[in-house]
């Protein structure tokens, strides 16, 4: 499998906490696929948890008319994986370091650096701490009542 990073994915983006970090893949594969997961760490603190994107493949071509696994027979899916930031993210950049998946039939694998990922390490995010002001009031009403709130 080679991963090849999709246009803009090198720009950085900005997070907050709640939010949720939504990436797109496309595979070359033999195996049929059930799940893929993009691993990211933070750059600098060593003791914060990965975050891991998930997603489902979904074939975008078929596998040659014979259905054979050769090389004929390999398999281009999209991958729209996700990540919703948990209340505890620590502040800071996070780089892509690993894209795991696991085959229908059970299989664990993953690709690094090494592997195909030369270019997509490139792909980073930045979460930053929730500003601490205090939500301002814009309007109120009752629910049933014929006025609408202006926003």
């Amino acid at each position: 499998m080679a991963v090849r990073p999709m246009a803009g994915a090198q720009d950085r983006r900005h997070y907050a906490a709640g939010d949720t970090v939504k990436l797109k893949l496309v595979l070359d594969h033999r195996a049929n696929l059930r799940e893929v997961r993009l691993i990211f760490v933070h750059l600098r603190d060593t003791t914060a948890p990965p975050l891991v994107a998930r997603g489902e493949p979904h074939p975008g071509s078929d596998r040659g008319a014979d259905g054979s696994i050769g090389s004929i027979g390999s398999i281009k899916s999209r991958v729209d994986a996700e990540v919703t930031l948990p209340p505890a993210v620590v502040p800071g950049i996070y780089k892509l370091v690993r894209i795991s998946y696991e085959t229908a039939g059970g299989q664990l694998g993953h690709l690094e650096k090494e592997e195909g990922l030369l270019d997509a390490h490139q792909i980073t995010f930045e979460v930053f701490n929730e500003p601490e002001e205090t939500p301002s009031i814009v309007d109120v009403a009752f629910a049933d009542s014929s006025d609408s709130l202006r926003e």
